[in-house]
């Protein structure tokens, strides 16, 4: 350590002795005082619709604070609007087509040969561990087999059905230790700062005055907390850091215990517990790379489940291949059921101070977190998976193989707004990486590029 940061560590942690800070909160603040700034504790979430959309009831978007209120399969997301952003124009990489481009969907490559899924090539980056979650990814009767393959760590990962199993994995490990920064308690921690008087962050932020405002991490952190308690001013107390000493109460999880993982009537339940799984686990920063994949490329799901859109149909057939306008009313009713539950069980429980961000209390776990919703093709009953023009009652409309993403991504992504771009698929992989501190130059051997246009 040089010698002016050991200087400034014990100037931090006597003034913060001396406004009656206990020594191991005054030891993480003189931490602080020398850590770099910038390093934000990032999610992502991947999750799989197989199927495809109809382009006509994606879109049309709008602009601004409206871009999607023309939407009518991604109206639930209107409340999140702001962190939203949509890709148009990619076409799966290689010319895949067809159901087959499942094993492509998040490798890049036809069969997924030459490389890992990119959740396993990111959380490797990230020195976590990637979980994949699946909401009935296969049929009981035939197995797991080509037609659900999504997702390979060295060979194809079967996921995990049983959202009872799943939560048991996410949380492995969670318990009284504190797992952000051993030996001190984060909620005390942000409890202890944000009850600090005016004087006293003044007085804290003196103390930290060897180095710039923009070099200091607790400096950012004092500024944050002045920000928050004026905000609250009038509004009552600011809300109470997340606690994960244990295992949270997770009620949908609990709901599916003793249920047949792979039952289709139960497909509505399953999925919204894996999603509050995902979710919490998030949050308790237990789990930081999560893959959840809904069925298979011809999964024929009866979708008039209990809690489900009431469309008493297969989802593969007849309704993702409806041509008619009655039909692709039903199949984007479907598509849209989709992004209500990921509303109500994921982003709404990220939508809250980041227990795991130190440096700024004011930002949600969402604005830590990116969501990737995809799919294997861009129109289901045409089958396509590239971006081109299928015909709806005589008329062109374009379509492109689905890309919505929700979130800040730590700060990464330029929200709110429709990004027309003419790229393969496998840069918006490439794009996930970046986005996740992980950059790549290649994928399976292939140069990749991000997506500039998504940065903020």
């Amino acid at each position: 350590m040089h010698r002016s940061q050991h200087r400034l560590m014990r100037r931090t942690f006597l003034a913060a002795l001396g406004l009656g800070i206990a020594a191991p909160l005054a030891a993480k603040m003189s931490r602080l005082a020398i850590a770099a700034p910038g390093d934000r504790p990032k999610r992502l979430f991947i999750l799989y619709i197989p199927h495809g959309m109809p382009p006509e009831h994606l879109e049309p978007y709008g602009q601004g604070d409206g871009f999607l209120q023309g939407s009518n399969v991604l109206s639930p997301l209107i409340p999140y609007s702001s962190r939203v952003a949509v890709v148009r124009g990619l076409s799966m990489n290689g010319g895949i087509s067809n159901h087959v481009a499942i094993r492509a969907t998040l490798t890049g490559f036809p069969e997924g040969e030459g490389s890992d899924s990119i959740d396993r090539l990111i959380a490797d980056g990230m020195g976590v561990t990637p979980h994949v979650l699946g909401a009935i990814p296969y049929d009981k009767g035939a197995g797991f087999y080509s037609d659900c393959y999504l997702v390979k760590h060295g060979s194809w990962v079967r996921p995990i059905e049983s959202p009872v199993d799943a939560a048991a994995q996410l949380f492995q490990g969670v318990g009284p230790a504190p797992m952000p920064m051993p030996g001190v308690d984060e909620n005390k921690f942000r409890a202890a700062t944000l009850g600090l008087t005016e004087s006293e962050l003044e007085a804290m932020q003196t103390a930290v005055s060897g180095l710039t405002r923009e070099e200091n991490k607790l400096a950012l952190h004092l500024d944050a907390v002045r920000n928050l308690k004026a905000k609250a001013s009038g509004e009552g107390p600011p809300p109470p850091m997340v606690s994960c000493d244990s295992k949270p109460a997770l009620p949908a999880v609990d709901a599916v215990a003793g249920l047949d993982p792979l039952n289709q009537s139960y497909f509505g339940k399953i999925l919204d517990a894996h999603l509050e799984a995902s979710a919490h686990a998030f949050l308790c920063g237990s789990a930081r790379v999560i893959t959840l994949q809904n069925m298979w490329v011809n999964a024929g799901l009866n979708f008039g489940f209990e809690g489900g859109p009431g469309i008493a149909k297969g989802h593969h057939d007849p309704v993702s291949h409806s041509w008619d306008a009655a039909g692709r009313a039903e199949f984007a009713q479907c598509q849209k059921w989709f992004f209500e539950r990921l509303a109500a069980k994921f982003l709404a429980v990220l939508d809250q101070p980041d227990p795991l961000d130190v440096e700024d209390p004011t930002r949600s776990v969402l604005d830590n977190t990116l969501v990737y919703v995809c799919s294997e093709v861009s129109d289901g009953a045409n089958h396509n998976s590239d971006h081109s023009d299928v015909w709806i009652d005589g008329q062109p409309v374009s379509s492109s193989l689905p890309a919505i993403l929700i979130g800040g991504g730590g700060g990464y992504l330029k929200t709110q707004q429709v990004v027309q771009v003419e790229r393969s698929h496998i840069d918006m992989l490439a794009t996930l990486a970046d986005a996740m501190d992980v950059p790549l130059g290649t994928i399976g051997g292939q140069a990749v590029s991000a997506i500039q246009e998504l940065k903020a």
